[in-house]
């Protein structure tokens, strides 16, 4: 199983709480004298053992509702039964854009910028379903609309442009774009280098 946003599943250490909680509470009941009647000292451990698997399950409870809202927040994507490729998800307004101005030309540890931030971009697009809206942008600041494997073709013969990316306008331009969908998730994802240049 995959998760859309992974490092929510961090949250995943607050599942710990109502256990330390557990443990802070636990108090030694005060001492008393009571008459040396063998039915009252077997009502007390009755009472006390009850109590003791009423505060356990409330345990139970309380650690199985924070993992149910943390892995809800990672909205975890499952392997639809026709393709491994495909995921489930709720459909998505996706605009990703890919910044391939002059600097994503630059090559590091002998691997070209342009191709690590390549496929950054069909990882997003490869998650997309018949369902999302989707849009690529570019360094040239047009946002194409297209299927999923029209924008993973148009991926792949991506090549570096001479064009400056306005970053911060096209994340803007996009933001609109999915906020003008009546989906019920709406998204950008940034494959860029952020250089300055870009």
């Amino acid at each position: 199983m995959t998760f859309l946003h992974p490092l929510v599943l961090l949250g995943l250490a607050a599942a710990a709480i109502p256990a330390l909680l557990h443990l802070l509470e636990r108090r030694v009941p005060p001492e008393a004298e009571f008459p040396p009647l063998r039915y009252l000292r077997e009502a007390e451990r009755q009472s006390a053992r009850r109590l003791k698997l009423r505060h356990l399950l409330l345990l139970m409870l309380r650690t199985a509702l924070i993992v149910l809202i943390v892995l809800a927040a990672a909205r975890p994507l499952l392997p639809s039964h026709g393709s491994g490729a495909r995921l489930v998800h709720e459909p998505t307004a996706l605009a990703v854009i890919l910044d391939n101005s002059p600097s994503s030309g630059a090559v590091i540890d002998g691997h070209p910028m342009l191709d690590r931030l390549k496929a950054t971009a069909r990882a997003s697009l490869i998650r997309a379903s018949a369902a999302d809206r989707l849009w690529l942008v570019l360094a040239d600041g047009v946002a194409r609309g297209g299927t999923r494997e029209a924008l993973l073709a148009t991926v792949d013969s991506v090549g570096v442009s001479p064009l400056r990316l306005d970053l911060t306008a096209a994340v803007r331009a996009a933001a609109r774009l999915v906020d003008a969908e009546p989906l019920a998730a709406r998204e950008v994802h940034v494959a860029s280098d952020l250089q300055r240049s870009a």
